[in-house]
């Protein structure tokens, strides 16, 4: 949440060129200001917040295009990150993706990846258009599930000029591949089954993103990450536990470190967790070292939560430096 709200401004809508919208500023502290925009992606209204430095000296700023992993939406603690951003000189759009939190979406609580990241694409070409950013010093950060679609991103869109890759998901197949033989036939059994039910008319099915029962099917089993939902009672009272089962069967086919070796000489930076239980370290190297120069590879303590939580402002600070050397 915003630190030290002092204004708070009242809510106007304006449409302005290439069918972008914005609003005056809702909240403003000593260093950032932050606005909430829409733009469009795939004929969806996104839903963000654009957060800029409060004083900007009338400077084209460098930007950051941002946005939640798996199942989150811009209030679990995102917003942490970017007001720290803009408060470090940058314009940053932090967005909801299709289908969660304000944007639009006809599959609620689908995490669709491909969806997902041209949604990060089409925020790059919202914060080019905007007269006080520098265009060619647009940068994108992701955590977890959206650290891979930064991977992915910065491969095809050539405007990126550097990324930071927090805890990055890197491969969907590594998972299936050490999964037993009986729970393959029960998601197979399952994915089937929805798939038939959708082309019959059906509505999709939805699954649990945590449960405190072990026993019960949920798309993430950590305790880690029931902590972490749990949180959301303050910072995100509207975040919804739940996703839809066909989301977990596009995770486990999505592969975004294959895209590594296709990003340009732009700095990348992989930060790791050492006790990350979701994400093997190996993963995360492997797809580092095949990746160009220049590059930076960084470990933080903790699990692959704790840059969420408890370590959000080390973190932070760690992405900072970074794009402010390199953006």
């Amino acid at each position: 949440m915003m630190r030290a709200v002092i204004f708070h401004f009242v809510f106007t809508l304006l449409l302005v060129k290439s069918n972008y919208c914005f609003s005056v500023p809702q909240y403003q502290d000593s260093g950032s200001m932050r606005t909430n925009v829409s733009y469009y992606s795939n004929n969806y209204i996104l839903k963000g917040w654009l957060f800029k430095p409060s004083h900007s000296e009338n400077k084209k700023l460098p930007a950051i295009v941002m946005a939640p992993g798996f199942s989150g939406i811009k209030e679990c603690n995102y917003q942490s990150y970017a007001e720290n951003f803009s408060k470090a000189g940058f314009v940053v759009l932090l967005f909801d993706y299709p289908n969660f939190g304000e944007s639009e979406g006809i599959n609620r609580q689908e995490a669709d990846p491909w969806l997902q990241v041209q949604a990060y694409r089409d925020g790059i070409s919202y914060l080019a258009a905007l007269e006080d950013v520098d265009s060619k010093r647009i940068g994108l950060w992701g955590g977890s599930y959206s650290g891979g679609h930064v991977i992915v991103a910065s491969a095809l869109d050539k405007r990126v000029k550097c990324i930071v890759a927090m805890t990055p998901f890197i491969s969907g197949s590594f998972y299936v591949k050490n999964m037993p033989p009986k729970t393959i036939n029960f998601l197979t059994q399952q994915f089937n089954a929805d798939r038939l039910s959708r082309v019959q008319g059906g509505k999709p099915a939805l699954i649990p993103v945590v449960s405190s029962d072990p026993n019960k099917f949920s798309a993430i089993t950590s305790a880690n990450a029931v902590r972490f939902v749990e949180s959301f009672r303050i910072n995100a009272p509207d975040y919804k536990n739940t996703v839809t089962l066909k989301s977990l069967e596009m995770q486990l086919e999505y592969e975004p470190g294959s895209f590594v070796t296709n990003i340009d000489t732009i700095p990348k930076l992989f930060i790791v967790a050492r006790n990350d239980e979701m994400i093997p370290e190996s993963l995360i190297t492997e797809t580092y070292n095949k990746a160009s120069n220049p590059k930076k590879l960084i470990y933080l303590e903790g699990n692959h939560f704790s840059p969420y939580m408890e370590k959000l402002n080390e973190a932070s600070d760690i992405a900072i430096e970074w794009f402010k050397s390199k953006l």
